[in-house]
Protein backbone atom coordinates (compact mmCIF):
# COMPACT_ATOMS: atom_id res chain seq x y z
CA UNK A 1 0.00 0.00 0.00
CA UNK A 2 1.05 3.57 -0.96
CA UNK A 3 2.49 5.08 2.69
CA UNK A 4 2.41 8.99 1.52
CA UNK A 5 0.17 11.15 0.30
CA UNK A 6 2.27 11.80 -3.02
CA UNK A 7 2.63 8.20 -3.04
CA UNK A 8 -1.55 7.86 -2.98
CA UNK A 9 -1.84 10.45 -5.45
CA UNK A 10 0.91 8.75 -7.82
CA UNK A 11 -0.94 5.74 -8.16
CA UNK A 12 -4.54 6.77 -8.42
CA UNK A 13 -2.85 8.68 -11.67
CA UNK A 14 -1.41 5.20 -13.07
CA UNK A 15 -5.57 3.75 -12.52
CA UNK A 16 -7.28 3.59 -15.31
CA UNK A 17 -10.52 3.15 -13.70
CA UNK A 18 -9.76 6.29 -11.39
CA UNK A 19 -8.78 8.23 -14.14
CA UNK A 20 -12.46 7.36 -15.74
CA UNK A 21 -13.66 8.19 -12.67
CA UNK A 22 -12.37 11.62 -11.85
CA UNK A 23 -13.20 12.50 -15.27
CA UNK A 24 -16.28 11.23 -16.11
CA UNK A 25 -17.42 14.01 -13.47
CA UNK A 26 -16.97 16.66 -16.43
CA UNK A 27 -20.26 16.30 -18.72
CA UNK A 28 -19.61 15.89 -22.47
CA UNK A 29 -21.98 15.42 -25.66
CA UNK A 30 -22.46 12.54 -27.08
CA UNK A 31 -21.90 12.64 -31.41
CA UNK A 32 -22.42 9.89 -34.00
CA UNK A 33 -18.90 10.16 -36.42
CA UNK A 34 -19.99 8.74 -39.77
CA UNK A 35 -18.75 8.16 -42.65
CA UNK A 36 -19.24 6.02 -46.21
CA UNK A 37 -16.40 3.59 -46.95
CA UNK A 38 -14.93 3.18 -49.98
CA UNK A 39 -16.71 -0.36 -50.75
CA UNK A 40 -20.15 2.08 -50.56
CA UNK A 41 -20.93 0.70 -46.94
CA UNK A 42 -21.63 3.08 -43.77
CA UNK A 43 -19.71 3.08 -40.90
CA UNK A 44 -20.00 5.05 -37.50
CA UNK A 45 -18.74 5.29 -34.14
CA UNK A 46 -20.13 7.00 -30.73
CA UNK A 47 -17.69 9.57 -29.32
CA UNK A 48 -17.55 12.10 -26.40
CA UNK A 49 -14.72 13.68 -27.68
CA UNK A 50 -15.69 16.33 -30.39
CA UNK A 51 -15.10 19.68 -29.60
CA UNK A 52 -14.24 22.94 -31.52
CA UNK A 53 -11.16 23.80 -32.98
CA UNK A 54 -10.70 27.13 -34.88
CA UNK A 55 -13.39 29.40 -36.64
CA UNK A 56 -11.02 30.64 -39.52
CA UNK A 57 -10.28 28.24 -40.84
CA UNK A 58 -13.68 26.61 -39.52
CA UNK A 59 -11.76 23.52 -37.97
CA UNK A 60 -13.21 20.53 -34.99
CA UNK A 61 -11.71 17.30 -33.82
CA UNK A 62 -12.79 14.08 -32.32
CA UNK A 63 -10.45 11.66 -30.65
CA UNK A 64 -10.71 7.99 -31.28
CA UNK A 65 -9.46 4.81 -29.54
CA UNK A 66 -6.41 3.82 -31.77
CA UNK A 67 -8.09 0.45 -30.98
CA UNK A 68 -11.41 0.62 -32.55
CA UNK A 69 -12.10 -0.82 -35.19
CA UNK A 70 -14.51 1.67 -36.67
CA UNK A 71 -11.68 4.23 -36.85
CA UNK A 72 -9.61 3.29 -39.70
CA UNK A 73 -12.50 2.93 -41.97
CA UNK A 74 -13.45 6.61 -41.59
CA UNK A 75 -9.76 7.18 -42.03
CA UNK A 76 -9.24 5.56 -45.05
CA UNK A 77 -12.62 7.59 -45.93
CA UNK A 78 -11.03 10.37 -45.66
CA UNK A 79 -14.20 12.62 -45.08
CA UNK A 80 -16.75 12.21 -42.16
CA UNK A 81 -20.13 14.06 -40.35
CA UNK A 82 -20.20 14.80 -37.13
CA UNK A 83 -23.92 14.07 -35.80
CA UNK A 84 -24.82 15.48 -32.41
CA UNK A 85 -27.25 13.45 -30.62
CA UNK A 86 -30.35 14.62 -28.90
CA UNK A 87 -31.86 12.77 -25.55
CA UNK A 88 -34.41 10.80 -27.02
CA UNK A 89 -31.85 8.78 -29.34
CA UNK A 90 -30.04 7.24 -26.33
CA UNK A 91 -31.19 3.85 -28.95
CA UNK A 92 -29.22 4.55 -31.33
CA UNK A 93 -26.27 5.67 -29.25
CA UNK A 94 -26.57 2.19 -27.89
CA UNK A 95 -26.74 0.38 -31.03
CA UNK A 96 -23.95 2.22 -32.71
CA UNK A 97 -21.77 1.35 -29.40
CA UNK A 98 -22.78 -2.39 -29.47
CA UNK A 99 -22.40 -2.52 -33.59
CA UNK A 100 -26.10 -3.78 -33.97
CA UNK A 101 -26.61 -4.68 -37.91
CA UNK A 102 -29.86 -2.94 -37.77
CA UNK A 103 -28.11 0.36 -36.64
CA UNK A 104 -28.62 2.16 -39.61
CA UNK A 105 -32.18 1.09 -39.90
CA UNK A 106 -33.32 2.80 -36.85
CA UNK A 107 -33.19 6.56 -37.99
CA UNK A 108 -33.73 8.73 -41.08
CA UNK A 109 -30.74 9.90 -42.96
CA UNK A 110 -29.79 11.97 -45.35
CA UNK A 111 -26.14 12.33 -47.56
CA UNK A 112 -24.01 14.85 -47.03
CA UNK A 113 -21.35 16.84 -49.42
CA UNK A 114 -19.24 14.69 -48.58
CA UNK A 115 -21.06 11.70 -49.22
CA UNK A 116 -21.00 10.70 -45.75
CA UNK A 117 -24.49 9.65 -43.61
CA UNK A 118 -26.32 12.45 -41.98
CA UNK A 119 -28.59 11.70 -39.15
CA UNK A 120 -31.85 13.63 -39.94
CA UNK A 121 -32.99 14.43 -36.00
CA UNK A 122 -29.99 15.09 -35.07
CA UNK A 123 -29.36 17.95 -32.76
CA UNK A 124 -26.70 19.43 -35.44
CA UNK A 125 -24.02 18.34 -38.08
CA UNK A 126 -21.09 19.01 -39.24
CA UNK A 127 -19.52 17.73 -42.40
CA UNK A 128 -15.76 17.69 -42.59
CA UNK A 129 -12.78 16.63 -44.57
CA UNK A 130 -9.59 14.88 -42.57
CA UNK A 131 -7.04 17.67 -42.38
CA UNK A 132 -4.73 15.78 -40.10
CA UNK A 133 -4.32 13.09 -37.52
CA UNK A 134 -1.81 13.22 -34.86
CA UNK A 135 -0.96 10.44 -32.30
CA UNK A 136 -2.51 11.30 -28.69
CA UNK A 137 -1.46 8.35 -26.58
CA UNK A 138 -3.42 5.32 -27.17
CA UNK A 139 -6.03 7.83 -28.90
CA UNK A 140 -6.20 9.72 -32.25
CA UNK A 141 -6.72 13.59 -32.55
CA UNK A 142 -8.53 13.72 -35.66
CA UNK A 143 -8.71 17.58 -36.92
CA UNK A 144 -11.19 17.93 -39.45
CA UNK A 145 -12.44 20.79 -41.86
CA UNK A 146 -15.66 21.88 -41.98
CA UNK A 147 -17.54 21.59 -45.24
CA UNK A 148 -20.71 22.39 -43.75
CA UNK A 149 -23.03 22.24 -40.80
CA UNK A 150 -26.87 23.14 -39.68
CA UNK A 151 -28.96 22.42 -37.00
CA UNK A 152 -31.25 19.08 -36.97
CA UNK A 153 -34.42 18.34 -37.37
CA UNK A 154 -35.23 18.58 -33.66
CA UNK A 155 -35.76 20.44 -31.09
CA UNK A 156 -34.69 17.86 -29.00
CA UNK A 157 -31.69 19.15 -26.31
CA UNK A 158 -28.62 17.28 -26.52
CA UNK A 159 -27.30 13.49 -25.02
CA UNK A 160 -24.90 13.53 -22.44
CA UNK A 161 -22.74 11.25 -20.42
CA UNK A 162 -21.83 11.99 -16.79
CA UNK A 163 -20.56 9.71 -14.73
CA UNK A 164 -20.58 6.61 -16.52
CA UNK A 165 -23.76 7.13 -17.74
CA UNK A 166 -26.52 8.57 -20.55
CA UNK A 167 -28.82 11.54 -19.78
CA UNK A 168 -30.14 14.90 -19.98
CA UNK A 169 -30.48 18.14 -18.76
CA UNK A 170 -32.91 21.07 -18.51
CA UNK A 171 -32.36 24.58 -18.84
CA UNK A 172 -34.54 26.69 -16.48
CA UNK A 173 -32.89 29.96 -18.57
CA UNK A 174 -29.71 30.81 -19.45
CA UNK A 175 -27.68 34.29 -19.07
CA UNK A 176 -25.39 35.85 -21.04
CA UNK A 177 -21.26 36.29 -19.28
CA UNK A 178 -20.71 39.34 -21.69
CA UNK A 179 -18.64 41.83 -19.17
CA UNK A 180 -19.47 44.61 -21.34
CA UNK A 181 -23.34 44.88 -19.44
CA UNK A 182 -22.50 45.00 -15.53
CA UNK A 183 -24.81 48.07 -15.10
CA UNK A 184 -27.44 45.90 -16.85
CA UNK A 185 -26.74 42.67 -14.81
CA UNK A 186 -28.43 43.16 -11.81
CA UNK A 187 -31.77 43.32 -13.62
CA UNK A 188 -31.39 40.90 -15.55
CA UNK A 189 -30.38 38.58 -12.05
CA UNK A 190 -33.75 39.79 -10.44
CA UNK A 191 -35.51 39.15 -13.43
CA UNK A 192 -34.03 35.26 -13.95
CA UNK A 193 -36.34 33.47 -11.46
CA UNK A 194 -39.87 35.40 -12.89
CA UNK A 195 -39.16 35.01 -16.42
CA UNK A 196 -38.73 30.63 -15.51
CA UNK A 197 -41.95 31.25 -13.96
CA UNK A 198 -43.48 33.13 -17.17
CA UNK A 199 -41.87 31.00 -19.58
CA UNK A 200 -43.61 27.81 -17.54
CA UNK A 201 -46.74 29.01 -16.94
CA UNK A 202 -47.58 30.07 -20.74
CA UNK A 203 -45.09 27.39 -22.56
CA UNK A 204 -43.18 29.50 -24.63
CA UNK A 205 -39.81 30.95 -24.23
CA UNK A 206 -39.21 34.16 -22.26
CA UNK A 207 -35.91 36.27 -23.78
CA UNK A 208 -34.62 39.12 -21.69
CA UNK A 209 -33.09 42.10 -23.63
CA UNK A 210 -30.91 45.25 -22.96
CA UNK A 211 -30.34 48.29 -24.99
CA UNK A 212 -26.39 49.15 -24.73
CA UNK A 213 -26.52 52.16 -26.47
CA UNK A 214 -27.61 51.82 -29.69
CA UNK A 215 -27.57 48.38 -29.67
CA UNK A 216 -30.01 45.69 -28.69
CA UNK A 217 -28.46 42.51 -26.91
CA UNK A 218 -30.31 39.98 -25.78
CA UNK A 219 -28.79 38.56 -22.38
CA UNK A 220 -31.19 36.11 -20.82
CA UNK A 221 -33.72 33.56 -21.90
CA UNK A 222 -36.22 30.84 -20.51
CA UNK A 223 -37.49 28.01 -22.30
CA UNK A 224 -35.27 28.38 -24.85
CA UNK A 225 -36.26 24.65 -25.95
CA UNK A 226 -39.27 26.46 -27.16
CA UNK A 227 -38.03 28.92 -29.72
CA UNK A 228 -39.69 28.58 -33.07
CA UNK A 229 -38.89 26.20 -35.23
CA UNK A 230 -36.33 24.76 -32.75
CA UNK A 231 -33.34 27.04 -33.23
CA UNK A 232 -30.64 27.99 -31.31
CA UNK A 233 -30.70 30.21 -28.45
CA UNK A 234 -30.80 34.14 -29.02
CA UNK A 235 -28.69 35.01 -26.15
CA UNK A 236 -25.75 36.97 -27.18
CA UNK A 237 -27.50 38.13 -30.16
CA UNK A 238 -27.53 41.95 -30.79
CA UNK A 239 -29.25 44.12 -33.68
CA UNK A 240 -29.22 47.82 -34.05
CA UNK A 241 -31.51 49.78 -31.90
CA UNK A 242 -32.97 51.33 -35.26
CA UNK A 243 -36.83 52.09 -35.94
CA UNK A 244 -38.81 50.27 -36.13
CA UNK A 245 -37.10 47.48 -34.60
CA UNK A 246 -37.47 47.73 -30.71
CA UNK A 247 -39.71 50.28 -29.24
CA UNK A 248 -40.21 49.42 -26.13
CA UNK A 249 -36.59 50.53 -25.58
CA UNK A 250 -36.98 54.16 -27.05
CA UNK A 251 -40.98 54.67 -26.28
CA UNK A 252 -39.78 56.41 -22.89
CA UNK A 253 -36.00 57.43 -23.22
CA UNK A 254 -36.28 60.89 -24.09
CA UNK A 255 -36.65 62.99 -27.71
CA UNK A 256 -32.66 62.53 -28.07
CA UNK A 257 -33.00 58.62 -27.84
CA UNK A 258 -36.18 59.13 -30.47
CA UNK A 259 -34.26 60.68 -32.84
CA UNK A 260 -31.14 58.63 -32.65
CA UNK A 261 -33.70 55.63 -33.08
CA UNK A 262 -35.02 57.51 -36.34
CA UNK A 263 -31.81 58.27 -37.57
CA UNK A 264 -30.41 54.64 -37.44
CA UNK A 265 -33.73 53.43 -39.01
CA UNK A 266 -32.82 55.46 -42.02
CA UNK A 267 -29.13 54.61 -41.78
CA UNK A 268 -30.04 51.13 -42.31
CA UNK A 269 -32.86 50.99 -44.34
CA UNK A 270 -32.67 54.35 -46.87
CA UNK A 271 -35.87 55.81 -45.48
CA UNK A 272 -37.91 55.93 -42.43
CA UNK A 273 -41.27 57.29 -41.86
CA UNK A 274 -40.78 59.28 -39.13
CA UNK A 275 -44.86 59.76 -38.16
CA UNK A 276 -45.69 55.85 -38.61
CA UNK A 277 -42.65 55.35 -36.14
CA UNK A 278 -43.77 58.12 -33.41
CA UNK A 279 -47.19 56.58 -33.79
CA UNK A 280 -45.98 53.68 -32.62
CA UNK A 281 -44.18 55.18 -30.22
CA UNK A 282 -46.87 56.59 -29.29
CA UNK A 283 -49.29 52.85 -29.02
CA UNK A 284 -46.25 51.93 -27.08
CA UNK A 285 -46.01 54.35 -24.00
CA UNK A 286 -49.92 54.60 -24.03
CA UNK A 287 -50.34 50.64 -23.67
CA UNK A 288 -47.35 49.80 -21.80
CA UNK A 289 -46.46 47.10 -24.56
CA UNK A 290 -45.36 45.73 -28.03
CA UNK A 291 -46.97 43.33 -30.71
CA UNK A 292 -45.26 41.76 -33.66
CA UNK A 293 -46.93 40.36 -36.46
CA UNK A 294 -46.30 38.79 -39.66
CA UNK A 295 -44.82 35.52 -39.80
CA UNK A 296 -42.90 35.85 -43.07
CA UNK A 297 -41.73 38.93 -41.48
CA UNK A 298 -40.56 37.25 -38.40
CA UNK A 299 -38.71 33.82 -39.97
CA UNK A 300 -37.12 36.49 -41.85
CA UNK A 301 -35.74 38.48 -39.57
CA UNK A 302 -35.14 35.19 -37.75
CA UNK A 303 -33.20 33.50 -40.00
CA UNK A 304 -30.86 36.48 -40.32
CA UNK A 305 -30.33 37.08 -36.89
CA UNK A 306 -29.10 33.31 -36.21
CA UNK A 307 -27.26 33.30 -39.63
CA UNK A 308 -25.04 35.64 -38.29
CA UNK A 309 -21.59 34.14 -37.16
CA UNK A 310 -20.93 37.82 -35.73
CA UNK A 311 -23.81 37.80 -33.31
CA UNK A 312 -24.65 41.18 -34.81
CA UNK A 313 -26.62 40.72 -38.32
CA UNK A 314 -26.75 42.52 -41.30
CA UNK A 315 -30.40 44.13 -41.28
CA UNK A 316 -29.57 45.84 -44.69
CA UNK A 317 -31.99 43.58 -46.57
CA UNK A 318 -34.52 42.81 -43.98
CA UNK A 319 -35.06 46.12 -42.06
CA UNK A 320 -36.62 47.94 -45.50
CA UNK A 321 -39.45 45.65 -45.53
CA UNK A 322 -39.87 45.82 -42.03
CA UNK A 323 -40.59 49.47 -42.19
CA UNK A 324 -42.67 49.00 -45.07
CA UNK A 325 -44.50 46.95 -43.54
CA UNK A 326 -44.73 48.96 -40.40
CA UNK A 327 -46.25 51.56 -42.34
CA UNK A 328 -49.03 49.42 -43.61
CA UNK A 329 -49.70 48.50 -40.04
CA UNK A 330 -48.85 44.56 -41.10
CA UNK A 331 -46.28 44.41 -38.17
CA UNK A 332 -46.71 47.22 -36.32
CA UNK A 333 -47.38 47.27 -32.42
CA UNK A 334 -51.56 47.01 -31.09
CA UNK A 335 -53.10 48.44 -28.45
CA UNK A 336 -55.03 46.66 -25.91
CA UNK A 337 -57.98 46.99 -27.48
CA UNK A 338 -56.86 45.71 -30.83
CA UNK A 339 -55.06 42.89 -29.22
CA UNK A 340 -57.94 40.22 -30.29
CA UNK A 341 -58.12 41.98 -33.89
CA UNK A 342 -54.77 41.00 -34.40
CA UNK A 343 -53.60 37.70 -36.56
CA UNK A 344 -50.34 36.25 -37.16
CA UNK A 345 -48.96 37.53 -33.69
CA UNK A 346 -45.44 36.11 -33.57
CA UNK A 347 -44.38 37.61 -30.47
CA UNK A 348 -45.34 40.16 -27.50
CA UNK A 349 -42.84 42.55 -25.59
CA UNK A 350 -43.04 44.10 -22.69
CA UNK A 351 -40.57 46.67 -20.37
CA UNK A 352 -39.55 46.84 -17.01
CA UNK A 353 -38.58 50.09 -15.45
CA UNK A 354 -35.74 50.93 -12.89
CA UNK A 355 -35.42 53.72 -10.57
CA UNK A 356 -34.94 56.12 -12.79
CA UNK A 357 -38.01 55.28 -14.44
CA UNK A 358 -36.11 54.20 -17.35
CA UNK A 359 -36.93 50.83 -19.09
CA UNK A 360 -34.36 48.54 -17.57
CA UNK A 361 -35.01 45.33 -19.57
CA UNK A 362 -37.52 44.22 -21.28
CA UNK A 363 -39.26 40.72 -21.85
CA UNK A 364 -40.10 39.32 -25.05
CA UNK A 365 -42.93 36.00 -25.38
CA UNK A 366 -41.64 33.54 -28.43
CA UNK A 367 -43.13 30.65 -30.31
CA UNK A 368 -46.40 31.77 -30.97
CA UNK A 369 -48.01 29.68 -33.82
CA UNK A 370 -49.67 33.12 -35.68
CA UNK A 371 -53.26 31.15 -34.91
CA UNK A 372 -53.48 31.90 -31.28
CA UNK A 373 -56.78 32.51 -30.17
CA UNK A 374 -57.24 35.97 -28.71
CA UNK A 375 -58.32 34.53 -25.32
CA UNK A 376 -54.83 32.70 -25.67
CA UNK A 377 -53.58 36.28 -26.82
CA UNK A 378 -55.01 38.16 -24.13
CA UNK A 379 -53.58 35.31 -21.31
CA UNK A 380 -50.35 35.51 -22.28
CA UNK A 381 -50.29 39.16 -22.09
CA UNK A 382 -51.80 39.36 -18.92
CA UNK A 383 -48.82 37.09 -17.56
CA UNK A 384 -46.07 38.81 -19.01
CA UNK A 385 -47.26 42.83 -17.73
CA UNK A 386 -47.72 40.73 -14.40
CA UNK A 387 -44.17 39.49 -14.51
CA UNK A 388 -42.74 42.99 -15.57
CA UNK A 389 -44.63 44.63 -12.97
CA UNK A 390 -43.26 42.08 -10.52
CA UNK A 391 -39.86 42.81 -11.89
CA UNK A 392 -40.17 46.80 -11.96
CA UNK A 393 -40.78 46.08 -8.23
CA UNK A 394 -38.36 44.18 -7.50
CA UNK A 395 -35.74 46.50 -9.28
CA UNK A 396 -37.52 49.49 -7.08
CA UNK A 397 -38.74 51.27 -10.11
CA UNK A 398 -41.73 52.71 -11.11
CA UNK A 399 -43.85 53.34 -14.59
CA UNK A 400 -43.27 56.82 -15.93
CA UNK A 401 -46.68 58.71 -15.50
Amino acid sequence: MPDTVESLETARTADPAHFRYVLGQYPTGVTLITATQTNGEPIGMVVGTFTSVSLDPPLVAFLPDRKSSSWPKIREAGSFCANVLTAAQQDVCRAFARKQDDRFDLAQWQTTGTGSPRLVDAAAWIDCTIEDVVEAGDHDFVLGRVGGLDVGDSAELPLLFLRGGYGSFSIPSIQSLDTDLPRHMRAVDIARSEIEAISADLGLECLVSVAVEDTVVVVSAAGVERSPHGAPSRVGLSFPLAAPLAPVHVAWAGVNAEQRWLANGRQVAGSVAASVARTELDRVRTQGYAVSTGSATAAEFERVMIASDTGVPDLTGVLPDLVVRAGQAETSTSGTGQLAESTEVTSLHAPAFGPDGLVAISLTLNGFQGQESPERLQECLDRLLAGTAQITNLLGGHTPA
